[in-house]
């Protein structure tokens, strides 16, 4: 099944590419909270470190859902697979991807609708005329400190419907045995240790 296969490519590459993503804003995040920290024994608050471990720790938390879900290493209640016989919970596997991958569907509709690129391009990219007629300031939200455009933070949402619904569906074709399941959370540990 090329199909399947190609899905499951896409996926490891989304994979690669979350990993190092992840790594860069954890090192962000720490590097942004101990300059701030360090900082202040001197008596300077930089405000914008502040702000930019917040906005790093947020991306990281989206993109890192994004991965546990590949994983397999998501929160689940670990007590009913432990009490339930193998197909049970293979169809409990099977049912959880599914929903996971309607849910980053529904995700993916939803941004669609709040991006609203054909209302922009129907107001000719003018964003004024655009929030005018939708009554929507994506594009023109700023950061209180920075002054950036909260718009390049808010594409992580799209990414994250987008990752959620090829790692979800990559999942489901594995519960459903169309491809040899792969075990990522020993990938993801041993690259660790």
């Amino acid at each position: 099944m090329p199909l399947v296969r190609m899905l499951r490519r896409i996926s490891d590459a989304l994979t690669r590419i979350e990993r190092l993503l992840l790594m860069v804003l954890i090192a962000g995040v720490a590097i942004f909270v101990l300059m701030n920290v360090s900082f202040r024994l001197f008596n300077i608050t930089l405000a914008w470190a502040d702000e930019l471990a917040i906005l790093s720790m947020t991306l990281a938390g989206f993109v890192g859902a994004s991965l546990m879900l590949r994983a397999r290493t998501d929160p689940a209640v670990l007590i009913l697979h432990e009490l339930a016989k193998k197909p049970v919970v293979r169809v409990l596997r099977m049912i959880i991807s599914a929903l996971a991958a309607c849910f980053g569907f529904v995700l993916l509709w939803l941004c669609w609708r709040w991006f609203n690129l054909p209302g922009l391009m129907a107001a000719g990219f003018d964003v004024g005329e655009f929030e005018m007629a939708t009554f929507n300031f994506i594009y023109t939200e700023m950061t209180p400190v920075l002054g950036l455009r909260f718009v390049w933070f808010f594409l992580i949402m799209p990414w994250f419907a987008l990752t959620l619904s090829v790692h979800a569906l990559t999942n489901l074709v594995e519960d459903l045995g169309l491809i040899e399941p792969r075990p990522l959370a020993q990938e993801f540990t041993k690259s660790e240790g």
